[in-house]
């Protein structure tokens, strides 16, 4: 159970046992339980939205919902997802892009890409009408994405990050219990809609792959924060076509 509760206060604002002493082993065993902790996000985010939706206006639940998404998180993710625009944004080699990336300051394209992806979130929650479900599913996909590319890509940086510690310790060998947990759960939240989810999510993990390791040489912290993002915000805008 501590690496669950360990991977739990990494990827949300749960406070308890921040003091404990924490091994290298003990954060790569913990990505195991990422699903679950993307689960229960999920469900809260799911049983927020029916709530909302019969107390405010469609547009503002979906707001709303956004929002706690996000305070959930802390807005980990979406620094990273900012981070990881400003780097793009920079002309130059790929050591100044990882600099920039590096600066507390959100500089233009973070700003840009911060007020795209909540507005696109927001009217994607919007829209979901009887796919609510999806606001359990979308918080697994993304957190599994990140293990995903932990385990299949290397680390950007030369010096070390909290990054480094998982990409160097994830391998294969330890994505196969995050797969099947996420495939148990996605089978349970969607049933055989998850397949050709997964079909689809297995395509954009592989182009996003394929776009971090040629601008950037790899991933980094933030990199993976923009990942879960990302795919996040995509199982939402492919709800219209895989309902069909």
């Amino acid at each position: 159970m501590k690496r669950f509760f360990l991977a739990l206060r990494f990827l949300t604002v749960y406070p308890f046992g921040g003091g404990e002493e924490v091994s290298t082993e003990d954060l790569a065993g913990s990505v195991i339980f990422y699903p679950v902790v993307g689960a229960l996000i999920g469900l809260l985010l799911f049983l927020f939205w029916r709530w909302a939706q019969t107390v405010w206006p469609v547009l503002l639940a979906a707001t709303l919902t956004v929002a706690l998404w996000e305070l959930i998180s802390a807005g980990l993710h979406l620094d990273g997802l900012m981070d990881t625009f400003d780097g793009l944004g920079v002309r130059g080699d790929l050591a100044k892009r990882l600099t920039v990336m590096k600066d507390s300051r959100v500089g233009a394209f973070g700003a840009q890409v911060l007020v795209l992806s909540m507005l696109l979130k927001v009217l994607a929650v919007a829209a979901l009408e009887e796919k609510a479900e999806l606001l359990i599913f979308a918080p697994v996909a993304g957190r599994t994405a990140m293990v995903v590319l932990m385990a299949t890509c290397c680390y950007a940086r030369a010096s070390g990050g909290l990054g480094k510690v998982f990409v160097d310790q994830i391998g294969l060998r330890q994505l196969m219990l995050p797969l099947s947990l996420y495939l148990l759960i996605g089978f349970a939240i969607l049933s055989w809609p998850l397949l050709y989810y997964t079909l689809s999510l297995a395509a954009v993990l592989f182009i996003l792959r394929y776009f971090f390791r040629l601008n950037f040489g790899g991933v980094t912290g933030d990199i993976l924060g923009a990942a879960c993002e990302l795919l996040e915000l995509i199982v939402l805008l492919l709800a219209p076509f895989m309902y069909v």
